[in-house]
């Protein structure tokens, strides 16, 4: 698919996601605004951080099992 961002860069972008919604409270933080900065480096980083959250939504409720596991 022509102009679709680096599988690397999706990676990174949707273990920040994944971190933010299931770490525990200061870590998701942290992962949250890690990911803001992360994103604003360029178009690329803030396309592959739509396409990851796109992959995320699209995996359902997982974050809330994946939080669970970590109380």
């Amino acid at each position: 698919m022509p102009g679709a961002p680096d599988e690397k860069l999706i990676e990174r972008a949707l273990a920040l996601i994944v971190e933010s919604e299931s770490a525990p409270h200061e870590a998701a933080l942290a992962a949250r605004l890690a990911l803001a900065r992360w994103r604003s480096r360029s178009a690329e980083h803030a396309a592959a951080a739509l396409e990851a959250r796109r992959r995320w939504d699209a995996l359902g409720g997982i974050a809330a099992e994946l939080r669970d596991l970590h109380k």
